[in-house]
């Protein structure tokens, strides 16, 4: 075996074992944390694939969610991905490690755009600080859905979105109004036009045919 070959299978080794850690730790993760399991039940319902391309270093990974957990590969699924992710590796080590919001900003994804918003509030779970913050819950009996109990720190960034989407919609509610009320004065201008220019041919009419009239 040449030295390159030998190079390339201790590279695919290498890549192997990371994947196969990076795949342990995730779907331990998915299966104790309960508010990250609740987020991500539509990724794992409709066995959402993921590619995520790094460009600083250059690499390509492929994640699946299903009901064993999340899946990580280096080649491509036989189907289509539902979301083509473009970042780099420092961003993606801030994301899982430091929960820096602005790594998941800069992230550029193609796909179905509710998808591609779900996907970024999941991140906003799944990162070191977020999940250590609640790491007691992981010891309690399970509870339902609906009673999910978890820190301030934890949701904190879903209540976040909730007040910037709540604002956003009250914002709409301006400009639709402003937009109305400009439709109302375009409209009354445009009926002053009209009688005005009614007017102007009435008088127009009435002095020819005074004019022409012996």
């Amino acid at each position: 075996m040449s030295e390159s070959q030998q190079k390339q299978n201790d590279t695919h080794l290498l890549l192997n074992t990371v994947l196969i850690v990076l795949e342990t730790i995730f779907t331990l993760i998915l299966k104790h944390d309960r508010v990250i399991a609740l987020q991500a039940k539509k990724f794992v319902d409709n066995k959402v694939s993921i590619k995520i391309n790094s460009y600083i270093p250059f690499f390509d990974i492929y994640v699946q969610f299903n009901e064993h957990g999340i899946l990580f590969d280096a080649k491509a699924p036989a189907q289509a991905v539902d979301l083509d992710v473009r970042t780099s590796l420092m961003d993606l080590c801030k994301i899982f490690l430091l929960g820096n919001k602005r790594s998941i900003k800069t992230m550029r994804i193609d796909g179905d755009l509710t998808l591609k918003d779900e996907f970024k509030d999941l991140l906003l779970l799944f990162n070191a600080p977020k999940i250590l913050s609640d790491w007691k819950q992981w010891l309690k009996e399970p509870t339902d859905e609906q009673n999910i109990v978890t820190s301030k720190k934890r949701i904190a960034p879903l209540l976040e979105k909730i007040d910037q989407q709540r604002s956003k919609i009250n914002s709409l509610h301006v400009e639709v109004k402003q937009y109305k009320n400009r439709i109302r004065r375009i409209e009354r201008k445009h009926k002053q036009m009209n009688f005005l220019f009614i007017s102007i041919i009435v008088l127009l009419t009435t002095l020819l045919v005074y004019n022409m009239l012996p």
